[in-house]
């Protein structure tokens, strides 16, 4: 990884098309030599870390948006192999897997990267539902359920014999062994914008991705404070769908193209799944002309700018809003890379935000 203070990443397209919710955007399947690919160049030119999210089902549509997806941990575990500095993000679901077997996972993964593990929590998706392993009350109690995961993952991570009677879990004198190759851990990540999400990534976790937002919202110095009372520090992430063209209008121009092939049916199934009113299509444009341009997107921030504009933005949220990095995916990601590094990353060397 580059020493630069300001860390980059790139959101690896695990699902199909990647972030765009458009048949106008670039149409691609989930492979792994397209992963390759992308964590190859984002490591050449000096990104910090990649980043792959635990996605098990989609949200249909004409273009069968996230119906096809790969595996988090299988795919880092490949890139390992073939990447030598980037950081290595992985994903997983404690609803989906006991502590027990993510602790050998994680201690697996770790030594194959050569310590270059990331560990990403994810704990709600209405997909566990349909897989029949999500309790209707999950949400009330899903921060403790996590809190309860974690601190048994951990303590398997000493490897020393656990005997651990909780809520949710019991252990008796089991150990894991080898301990992973960074200790006491491997960086433990959090997504969230909860009051629970923000006390759990206080008290348990060493990073947390929190919204990008225009208004220089407060968001990553309130978590920085509630990490700071609990006597620990931890970095803030912001994950942006980024929109570069050479310059704002280009930029524009191209949002047009991908609005013009908004699939409405995913639109609605993502942002309004219990829609119950009738035309679903209609109800797709209607949330589209109230909220452009974030339906063209899946629930990132749309950075859309030339150069100049977006490293404002960049600067801006690490001098303003106190972010440690960002996040980013790209319609394109090898042609997408490729303009960042070309246009961008010289604009955040001037304002000493890379090496």
């Amino acid at each position: 990884m580059s020493d630069s203070k300001f860390k980059l990443g790139v959101f690896l397209p695990v699902g199909n098309n990647g972030w765009i919710m458009s048949s106008a955007s670039p149409q691609y399947m989930p492979t792994f030599e397209l992963n390759k690919g992308i964590a190859q160049l984002a490591e050449e030119i000096g990104f910090d870390y990649v980043f792959s999210m635990a996605k098990w089902s989609g949200f249909g549509g004409a273009i069968r948006f996230w119906d096809f997806s790969i595996e988090s941990f299988t795919l880092m575990a490949a890139l390992a192999a073939v990447t030598t500095r980037l950081r290595l993000v992985a994903s997983v679901a404690p609803i989906l897997v006991h502590p027990t077997i993510v602790a050998k996972m994680a201690v697996t993964l770790d030594d194959i990267s050569g310590g270059r593990l990331g560990i990403n929590i994810v704990s709600s998706d209405t997909e566990y539902t349909r897989m029949g392993l999500y309790p209707d009350d999950f949400e009330s109690y899903r921060h403790d359920y996590i809190d309860e995961w974690l601190t048994i993952v951990k303590r398997l991570w000493s490897g020393e014999p656990l005997d651990f009677s909780g809520k949710y879990f019991s252990i008796q004198g089991y150990a894991s062994n080898p301990r992973p190759v960074q200790q006491p851990w491997p960086s433990i990540i959090y997504a969230t914008s909860s009051e629970g999400g923000f006390r759990f990534v206080a008290e348990q976790c060493d990073q947390a991705f929190v919204r990008a937002d225009e208004r220089k919202n407060a968001t990553s110095k309130q978590l920085k404070q509630l990490a700071r009372e609990s006597g620990r520090s931890v970095k803030t992430q912001a994950h942006v769908t980024l929109i570069q063209g050479e310059t704002d209008e280009d930029a524009q121009r191209i949002l047009q193209h991908y609005k013009e092939g908004v699939d409405l049916e995913t639109v609605t199934n993502v942002y309004d799944p219990d829609y119950t009113g009738g035309d679903r299509l209609a109800r797709g444009r209607e949330i589209l002309e109230q909220r452009f341009p974030r339906p063209v997107f899946y629930h990132s921030f749309p950075l859309i700018g030339g150069p100049q504009r977006i490293a404002d933005f960049i600067e801006d949220m690490a001098v303003n809003g106190d972010f440690d990095g960002m996040l980013f995916s790209f319609p394109d990601y090898l042609q997408g890379l490729r303009k960042f590094d070309a246009h961008v990353v010289p604009l955040l060397r001037e304002r000493g935000l890379r090496a």
